[in-house]
């Protein structure tokens, strides 16, 4: 039930209207309040309520509705255009984080709760000839002005956001947190993780669903083996697509096998048509890939923006390197292992963020240099296992830069970086 909680409320937080729709409820709740508690204007120290008659108030608040409209409007245009324009040049899976993004959720969110909070109170002020509404239409007043300064600072936010660094750092300050949340702090007196096979041949199991898998809740599933007395073994991580019918899955003794086990299984599996990084890192990576992939098209053809991905995906795998794995082996609160299921390794993510990135950038030298410069910053953090991992990309770039480079000079210069970042390996290969 929590990993659905969680997951549902990350696309809440990934939508455009959750705040927006939370702003209009307070808006429309002052409203109501306002209304009912005015105060008399003929108090001089009341300086800043509005000195108007009940017969002036509905034309007031009538302008001031038409003038919120109109720049509601036009916030909602400038955003769709930044929208597209961001689609267009970093990639349509970028869309996601312009639409988390705070600022412009709370930007959208006062302009139309602005809205609704003075329709409200012009509809309470007219056919009052008794009572004026100094204070709501005073609050009203007062939410206008702030959206004129909002406004001014949302194009300069707007403009901001699609500078590539930009959109590349949001997006890389995601990846971080990721990593600090799906990953451990690394341990060094860690116990090994229990033997994660079971004793036998487990009987197949399948899902009924199709698309990606974005969850799983891992304590149900191990609550599931426990009732049956058995060991489940899954073979997908989060991320993988899946498709229906298909085996993913095995419980061990056999006989364990039966209907509800199935159901139970599978309502711990939460599938969605599209990847989330609420337990999936190579999702989160896959968006900064993007933006390099797209700049590197021949199309845009912007080196320095897939050189700057590059440079942030370092910073995020160097973070990743200094926590500890992923867990994979679950027991039960008696010992037993229960659930056996895979996870994103140092080797996966790796690759994920520098295998296409080399393949579109194979011919440019520029792209494969910063590549080899970066896997000798991280050599220099890595540890024996990381290192073999890293020694193997650098290899693999050096493999493609001999093949796709035609200057003599550009190869001599990616050789030399490739010896620099080998010789690093060498020296970190007797460390544990």
């Amino acid at each position: 039930m929590l990993t659905r909680i969680l997951t549902a409320w990350h696309r809440i937080w990934m939508s455009l209207w959750a705040l927006p729709l939370l702003m209009v409820l307070v808006a429309a709740a002052t409203a109501l309040l306002a209304v009912h508690l005015p105060l008399s204007q003929d108090d001089s120290s009341v300086w800043f309520l509005y000195s108007g008659n009940a017969e002036e108030a509905p034309p007031f608040l009538t302008s001031l509705v038409t003038a919120m409209i109109t720049m509601a409007t036009l916030v909602v245009s400038i955003t769709m255009v930044v929208l597209t324009l961001a689609a267009q040049q970093l990639g349509p899976r970028l869309i996601r984080s312009f639409m988390a993004d705070r600022r412009t959720q709370a930007t959208l969110g006062l302009f139309i709760a602005t809205v609704v909070y003075l329709l409200l109170v012009l509809r309470a002020a007219y056919g009052n000839v008794e009572e004026v509404p100094n204070l709501a239409v005073s609050i009203g007043t007062l939410l206008v002005l702030l959206c004129l300064m909002a406004l001014l600072v949302f194009v300069h936010h707007l403009a901001r956001s699609i500078i590539a660094d930009n959109t590349i750092e949001r997006v890389g300050e995601t990846l971080d947190e990721d990593i600090k949340r799906l990953l451990p702090e690394r341990e060094a007196d860690r116990a090994s993780e229990p033997e994660t096979r079971p004793s036998q041949t487990g009987a197949p199991l399948s899902l009924t669903a199709n698309g990606y898998v974005q969850a799983l809740n891992y304590d149900g599933l191990v609550d599931c083996a426990k009732d049956a007395d058995a060991v489940i073994e899954i073979s997908f991580k989060p991320g993988r697509h899946v498709v229906a019918g298909s085996t993913y899955a095995w419980i061990s003794p056999a006989d364990a096998a039966n209907d509800g086990i199935q159901d139970q299984i599978e309502n711990c599996v939460i599938v969605g048509g599209e990847r989330a990084s609420v337990q999936d890192l190579e999702a989160s990576v896959r968006q900064l890939v993007e933006v390099a992939l797209r700049a590197l098209s021949p199309s845009i053809n912007d080196p320095f923006t897939a050189m700057a991905v590059i440079d942030r995906l370092t910073t995020s795998l160097a973070k990743m390197m200094r926590r500890g794995p992923a867990q994979c082996v679950w027991t039960d609160s008696d010992g037993a292992v229960r659930l056996l299921a895979p996870h994103s390794t140092f080797a996966d993510i790796v690759q994920e963020a520098f295998r296409q990135i080399r393949q579109h950038g194979s011919e440019q030298p520029a792209i494969l240099i910063r590549l080899v410069e970066s896997l000798g910053q991280l050599l220099a953090l890595a540890d024996k296992d990381q290192c073999a991992t890293l020694k193997e990309q650098v290899e693999i770039v050096l493999e493609t830069g001999r093949r796709d480079i035609p200057q003599k000079q550009d190869l001599e210069s990616l050789e030399r970086r490739a010896k620099e970042a080998l010789d690093r390996a060498k020296e970190i290969v007797p460390k544990d």
